[in-house]
Order: C-alpha cells, then sequence, then structure tokens
C-alpha cells in the first residue's frame, strides 16, 4: 500500500511529487563491458558456492531495457543476470545499476525482474554486507516501477536512508517485483511472489562483481513492502538458505490483504487501493473473477490504472459504489483467496523494528499490532515505536533517521531491544 496525505491537497500533492519523479524517470548511461551470466539447472539445483562470473551483459540505453517479453531459458537459475544498466542517480560516493535478473516467483515458474543495485564506490577489499529494500505501492503500470524513477525527487530519496546506508559500506539491493516494470502481470499484495523476487535479487548482487558482497542481510520495507518483508522472512529458510538475515524492520507494514481490504473498502479515498490490489491477487489466482467483486463503475475504473501510477485514486474516490454487496463475504471467491495470501506466518529467525504512526488510517495501528503479537510469539525480538500524530507518510522519515543506525547494529552483533513483554 502506498502513503496517503492526511488530506485531500496533501494526496494530489503526494501524487504530483510522484508523477514527476517518473516523468524524469529515464536513466542516462552508458554501456559497460562483460559477457553473459552464468547457467543452472533452475531453483532446485542452486549453487550457492559457484564461480561468480566475471561481468555481466550491457543492456540498452533505453527504456527498451525492460523491454523483455521472452522467459528465461529452463537452465536459468534464480538470480541470473541477464543484463544491467548504470544510472546516473545515485548518491554521491557511491554508483548504481538497474538489473533484470531471473526469479522463481513460483515453484517451478520463472521470470524475468527487474531491480537496482547501489554500491559504495570505495574498494576496501573487504566482502559488504547487504540492506535489502522492499519498496511500497508505486502503482501498476510498467512505467510506475521504482527502477523506472529517479531515486530523489524534491530532494527526497524514495529509499529511506539510502545515503546514510550506502555511507556505512552496505550494497542496497533491492526489486521491482515481478510484472512491475517489466511486461506481464503485476503481483501487487500477492506476497509470496514478490518475497521470492526479493530474495533472488540477493542473488543477483552475488552474481555482480562490484558488489562484492558478503551472504549477510538486514532488509526493510514500508507498507507494501511490510507484506514482503514479513513474507521473506518466512520462506527465507527453505527457498534462501545460503543467506543469512539479521534482521528487519518494518515501516507501516500493510501485511494481512484481507483485512486490509475490508478497512480500504470502508473509505471512497481507499477504493483506488481496493481496485488497484485485484490484479495482483489475480495474478497469482487467475481463476477469480472481477465481476464478482466490481460493479460496473468499479470495472470502469480499469483504465486508470493502466494510464497512469495513481489516477485511479482521483477517479475511483468520486464512485459511490464500486463493490458488490457480497464482494468480500466469507467464502467468496475474493475472500478465500485473500486468506490465501494470508495464510502464513513468521519464522522468529531474526529481530525486527516497527516504526508506526498512531493517526495512520490506511494502515490501523490494530493491524500492526497484531503483525507485532505474530513475530513475538514466533520469537523474534521485537522493538515496536509508535510515533504519535503520524500518518502512513510522514511516518517515514523518522524511520529513515532511524534504521541505518539499527542495521548497522544487526550487521556489528549487538543485542536488539524488545519490547515485546508490552504487547
Amino acid at each position: 500500500m502506498r502513503e496517503k496525505q492526511s488530506s485531500t491537497t496533501g494526496r494530489r500533492a503526494g501524487f504530483l511529487q510522484l508523477a514527476a519523479s517518473i516523468a524524469g524517470a529515464v536513466i542516462a548511461l552508458a554501456g559497460c563491458g562483460g559477457e553473459g551470466t552464468s547457467a543452472g539447472s533452475g531453483f532446485s539445483g542452486w549453487n550457492a558456492n559457484a564461480a561468480k562470473p566475471p561481468a555481466y551483459t550491457a543492456g540498452p540505453s533505453t527504456t527498451g531495457f525492460w523491454d523483455i517479453y521472452r522467459p528465461p531459458p529452463a537452465d536459468a537459475q534464480p538470480g541470473d543476470i541477464y543484463w544491467a544498466q548504470p544510472r546516473t542517480d545515485a548518491p554521491d560516493g557511491a554508483k548504481a545499476w538497474n538489473v533484470i535478473y531471473v526469479s522463481e516467483i513460483q515453484p517451478g515458474v520463472k521470470k524475468y525482474v527487474s531491480g537496482e543495485i547501489y554500491v559504495p564506490a570505495t574498494r576496501n577489499g573487504q566482502t559488504r554486507d547487504v540492506v535489502l529494500w522492499n519498496h511500497e505501492t508505486t502503482g501498476v503500470a510498467d512505467a510506475c516501477a521504482p527502477s523506472r524513477r529517479s531515486l530523489v525527487v524534491d530532494g527526497i530519496s524514495r529509499v529511506p536512508g539510502i545515503q546514510d546506508l550506502l555511507a556505512r559500506g552496505y550494497v542496497v539491493a533491492m526489486s521491482d517485483y515481478p510484472g512491475q516494470g517489466l511486461p506481464g502481470p503485476a503481483y501487487y499484495m500477492a506476497g509470496q511472489p514478490n518475497a521470492r523476487a526479493s530474495l533472488d535479487v540477493l542473488r543477483a548482487v552475488q552474481n555482480f562483481p562490484e558488489a562484492n558482497a558478503s551472504r549477510r542481510y538486514v532488509m526493510y520495507g514500508w507498507s507494501q513492502g511490510g507484506q514482503t518483508t514479513m513474507w521473506t522472512e518466512a520462506i527465507a529458510g527453505t527457498y534462501a538458505p545460503e543467506f543469512t538475515g539479521l534482521g528487519a524492520a518494518l515501516i507501516a507494514p500493510a501485511v494481512r490483504i484481507r483485512e486490509l481490504t475490508l478497512n480500504s473498502m470502508k473509505s471512497t479515498e481507499l477504493a483506488g487501493y481496493v481496485i488497484s490490489t485485484l490484479p495482483g491477487i489475480h495474478a497469482a489466482y487467475p481463476e477469480l473473477k472481477y465481476g464478482d467483486f466490481l460493479t460496473t463503475e468499479g470495472l470502469e475504473q480499469f483504465p486508470a490504472m493502466a494510464d497512469g501510477c495513481f489516477d485511479v485514486w482521483f477517479t475511483a474516490s468520486t464512485v459511490t459504489a464500486p463493490y458488490k454487496p457480497d464482494a468480500m463475504a466469507p467464502g467468496s471467491s475474493w475472500w478465500n483467496a485473500m486468506t490465501a495470501v494470508d495464510n502464513f506466518a513468521p519464522k522468529g529467525t531474526m529481530p525486527f523494528a516497527i516504526f508506526q504512526g498512531s493517526q495512520d488510517t490506511t494502515v490501523p495501528v490494530p493491524l500492526t499490532a497484531a503483525e507485532r503479537s505474530a513475530l513475538c510469539k514466533a520469537g523474534s525480538s521485537v522493538d515496536y515505536q509508535e510515533f504519535a500524530g503520524l500518518d502512513h507518510e510522514s511516518i517515514v522519515p523518522e524511520a529513515a533517521k532511524r534504521f541505518p543506525g539499527w542495521a548497522q547494529d544487526r550487521f556489528q552483533g549487538v543485542a536488539a531491544n524488545s519490547n515485546c513483554s508490552q504487547s
């Protein structure tokens, strides 16, 4: 779920700022040498000890970089890099690339996915630990993918705290998630496919010579990225056991899509979020029918999703009856699909920090409190921080100030604080 301003004027400003970032998204680049990527037999045969490829293939210097319609070859491994493209907007003292890499987004289903890798420019000969960012709602059209956008707009980075993290010597990597950026359906709020793509960008980092990356990581995510982060922790031990996760942070985490949808259906301001969610769930469960959820008025909002990143937030807010009365009745097809997406539990493998605004109506405090309780019950140390007066968007700068130090403590082995006893 994306940021939500506290007023209509604020929301429009946020949307226009994001539109400006997309308008400036064509990244100038220079070619880089090298040859193709490694090959293997798919995830089940992924060799964590295989030698890193000497280089990567240079991609086009235009938006054709993302125009990849072919599937990966049958013997492709998750994390194989198809090609890379330098970015020109890395923070001072860092370098950055867009990458197209292979992800096994579902068991036995491999797709190309786009993402980004940021690396400190200074080499010290030591391997660098990795910080994994899981992004918020960006809109489901291809042009809305983070890698297609500028990193900074009006002095604000779309990756909270990235400059501080790079200055501390960490590689920062991120996935656009399946279908965001490249052709094909976006698995928006579908959970596991996005988490698999996030773990596979860690593998891409291993295959990227400039990164010189370790297999240790700390991750964080905002809103939709909170769901991705929770799912990543839940599957990392089985899907990517070669990596060691040392901690995770959640910023206003939109985790359980069924309860979030029920909450959003109460507000016309959030109708755009509900309607945008449906294609992502449909991508994971293609047997679903939009007509079982949306009225004709609701279905008429679909072109707004294709035409702009957040146009549907404007248009859908004027619709008086976008949903069928029984759209989310218990036992209905959409209820069952969203229940299935939510059917996972944390494993308690790493400590968590949670940053939550008390005035968040997009992801209300009780929903975040439920995730805090689940994490504590699983055995994670959880440092829950609630900020009075902040909402779904204004919480982000507070998290950006605190997360880099929290991540460094995890890499240095400092014991994590926990207030689970107060939950």
